[in-house]
């Protein structure tokens, strides 16, 4: 028994002192102070070949939606820079696409696929117009500093990666488009006619022309996402102005399968002026497929003039 109460006597203190694990709540990040969303510039600096000093340039394209952002980070001059991560190094400046988790002040910026692959950790500085902080696991250390530019640039967003291709694609002489394969999408029912916006009070307006894409393909491309940030701002200052996008395609694949294509074309268009904020009710979307081209020579420049969205308005 003495044995027994000899044994017991430190494990009763231990647990007296024992602090106890926070809540669930505790680890719930503050509410951000800060509107992150636009074009950030600024250095990285790290370690090239022989542990020789580096200093180049960096870019950070971001949009943020509450406390968390996506975005695309290049790093410039990368090649011989052993210290940055080989996910961002061998990128060069096509960059990677990042998430971040935007805190009271701070901001955990991520590879979008993995945060193993690049993580880092900055803090929000000058009211939220400098940013600086360090990547995660580098030897020798590599650290970021950036400076909001002015005006803001559109980030090129992460999309979803388009369906199997059933267009035929380009003969000859264009470079064949590399397709990532996902779940095939239910296509629409071919006895079922597609629902429509009433068009009789919209008309074109000079100051929204069309947007392109690129074949079989309904991501915003970067030219792209300059333009509609333009368009967000002069639909927020006609706040009195609704919206009617259209989705259209070249003339390859089945008249079904475009129908699709160019519905993903303006729901890409309405969710990132969304982003921008225009008010998603002012907004509505139809799809015409191949039926409404702009450009009838079957030429690669022809068909890159019919992969588009067009914009029409009319007051609310």
């Amino acid at each position: 028994m003495r044995v027994l109460l000899v044994l017991l006597i430190p494990l009763i203190a231990a647990c007296s002192t024992m602090t106890p694990a926070p809540s669930p709540s505790a680890s719930v990040a503050e509410p951000s102070d800060f509107d992150l969303t636009g074009r950030w510039t600024g250095t990285w600096t790290g370690s090239g070949i022989f542990h020789s000093a580096r200093e180049d340039d960096v870019t950070v394209d971001f949009v943020q939606r509450g406390n968390h952002g996506l975005g695309r980070l290049v790093l410039e001059g990368t090649t011989a820079a052993e210290s940055v991560p080989e996910a961002v190094r061998f990128q060069g400046l096509n960059g990677i696409r990042v998430v971040a988790e935007v805190g009271d002040g701070t901001v955990k910026l991520r590879h979008q696929r993995d945060g193993r692959l690049f993580t880092a950790d900055l803090k929000v500085a000058e009211g939220g117009d400098r940013m600086f902080g360090m990547v995660r696991n580098t030897h020798p250390a590599v650290g970021l500093l950036l400076t909001r530019a002015e005006p803001p640039a559109a980030p090129a967003m992460p999309a979803p990666e388009p369906i199997q291709s059933r267009q035929e694609p380009e003969p000859a002489s264009e470079p064949a488009v590399a397709m990532v394969t996902p779940p095939r999408e239910a296509e629409p029912d071919k006895d079922t006619p597609v629902e429509r916006p009433s068009q009789q009070e919209f008309a074109a307006a000079e100051e929204l022309k069309a947007v392109h894409f690129d074949f079989d393909k309904a991501a915003i491309r970067a030219d792209a996402a300059d333009t509609l940030v333009g368009y967000a701002t002069w639909l927020k200052q006609h706040d009195d102005t609704a919206v009617l996008i259209e989705g259209h395609c070249d003339e390859r694949g089945t008249a079904e399968y475009n129908v699709a294509l160019g519905d993903r074309r303006a729901k890409a268009v309405r969710d990132y002026l969304a982003l921008y904020g225009v008010a998603p009710e002012r907004m509505s979307t139809v799809s015409y497929g191949k039926e409404r081209p702009v450009c009838a020579a079957a030429t690669s420049a022809c068909r890159d003039e019919n992969r588009r969205a067009e914009f029409r308005v009319k007051s609310r």
